[in-house]
């Protein structure tokens, strides 16, 4: 006797749909007496509410103040979600089009230049009163004027950019009161080069201008310098830009999120027709949840319980030979929707026994070579058990079948399990249980006998 002790249990999603759909009773029941109370209690509520002209009072007041902040949240939550959206565009064009966004930290072009600037500012030993020393502001006026937006817009105009990007790039310092230091930063050699040229050109061009403004003076270019560095800073700069559009995506989302869920204050109903449409509405969902109640209690059953559901689940898990199926009572006696149910699902259903009989022994005369006595037994109603022992004597020729019964229960049964030849297990879905048929079989294989088939009640 062989048959698998280390089967690992699957659900099958077919049965457990079949073993929903036959509670349909239940659901249906379930259905209405939730439905009846959830849509009365409901219906009762609203009409005595609509009928307290005081309490309706009240009910509009509420809901006129939970509309009102309603609203109030509403816009301004569209008002983040329209400046977010606004944000994200600005953020995205930057990081697409900026020239430092792009460039690579690692290889960064730098060009300088170092600018004397010296006017005829001279200390008078030994006098009281000193001259103005105006070089201070001759060098403020040169960073301004190179550092304003039409000179700005002028050389980004030049060089291909948006003024904006532009000043990313170009630093104009003080590094004392004579010096006056230009620094172009950009991702290539002739670019760098090209934009200082335009910014030592501006100096000569505002020059005659801040002369006759303050004063005479000279500028000299006392260093020029043009390389490649590697700027960390720059990194992290670029990281923190693209930390900040992330960001911006997660508060978007976030909030498009609160949007959705908003949900606006329900006018509380003012008529007696009002009160009816809730307590349908409130119905229909007391309706839907008793179904998906009684749903989840037959899931739970089902996944839980050891009783035998079907013939194929008992073939799949033992490797028993299934001799046939027999209607149990309660099949004979299924209405219309049941036996559609059995039907679909490929169960007996309503069948003629004597037919079925006769091919349960077609297949035990096929499977009992050799063996001249057989012993039926199983975890059956005993009145099922004493049927198909009959119904087996009487057909089987050459062959002595005797009753058996529960040999989990009945001493004698065990005792008369040496005597025979082979078994015939008969199985009840609803009643056998898969531990008690694990039993059952290892009691026979203890004993060296053939278990010829099953029969079972479906």
């Amino acid at each position: 006797m062989d048959y698998n002790n280390e089967y690992e249990q699957e659900i099958d999603l077919k049965e457990l749909l079949f073993s929903v759909l036959h509670k349909w009773r239940s659901m249906l029941l379930a259905a209405v007496l939730l439905a009846a109370l959830l849509g009365g209690y409901k219906a009762v509520s609203a009409y005595r509410k609509v009928s307290d002209t005081e309490a309706m009072e009240e009910a509009q007041e509420k809901y006129a103040e939970d509309l009102r902040n309603y609203n109030k949240k509403l816009d301004t939550c569209q008002r983040e979600i329209e400046n977010l959206e606004k944000d994200i565009t600005n953020q995205e064009e930057y990081l697409e089009k900026s020239v430092l966004m792009s460039m690579s930290p690692y290889d960064v072009w730098e060009a300088r230049a170092e600018l004397f600037i010296k006017t005829d500012y001279m200390i008078m030993p030994d006098m009281t009163y000193q001259n103005i020393d105006f070089t201070g502001t001759v060098i403020q006026s040169y960073q301004s004027a190179l550092t304003n937006a039409e000179f700005m817009d002028k050389v980004a105009k030049d060089s291909g950019l948006e003024s904006r990007f532009l000043k990313e790039l170009v630093t104009i310092s003080v590094k004392s009161n004579n010096l006056l230091t230009i620094q172009v930063r950009h991702e290539d050699e002739a670019s760098a080069k090209a934009v200082l040229k335009e910014f030592v050109d501006g100096v000569k061009k505002f020059q005659p201008q801040i002369q006759r403004s303050i004063g005479d003076h000279t500028v000299a270019e006392v260093g020029n310098s043009l390389g490649s560095l590697v700027d960390l800073s720059m990194a992290d700069k670029q990281k923190s830009e693209n930390d900040r559009l992330i960001s911006l995506n997660d508060r978007l989302e976030a909030k498009q999120t609160e949007l959705e869920d908003m949900e606006e204050p329900e006018e509380p109903a003012t008529s007696k027709a009002a009160a009816l449409k809730d307590g349908i509405k409130y119905g229909v969902i007391g309706g839907v949840l008793g179904v998906f109640a009684v749903a989840f209690v037959a899931c739970v059953t089902f996944v839980m319980s050891d009783k035998v559901y079907s013939a194929k689940e008992l073939k799949y898990r033992f490797k028993v030979k299934i001799l046939g199926t027999l209607p149990l009572a309660s099949a004979k006696k299924a209405g219309k929707i049941d036996n559609w149910l059995n039907q679909m699902e490929g169960r007996c259903g309503k069948k003629d026994e004597e037919h079925e009989y006769g091919l349960i022994c077609a297949n035990i005369e096929n499977y009992i070579e050799g063996i001249s006595s057989l012993m039926v037994l199983g975890c059956a109603d005993k009145a099922l058990l004493d049927q198909v022992a009959g119904k087996l004597g009487s057909r089987l020729e050459g062959v002595e079948v005797t009753f058996g019964g529960n040999p989990l229960q009945d001493a004698e049964s065990l005792k008369k399990l040496p005597e025979c030849d082979g078994v015939v297990l008969v199985e009840e879905c609803g009643g056998s249980k898969y531990s008690h048929v694990e039993l059952e079989l290892e009691k026979i294989r203890d004993l060296e006998k053939k278990v010829v088939g099953c029969v079972v009640f479906e």
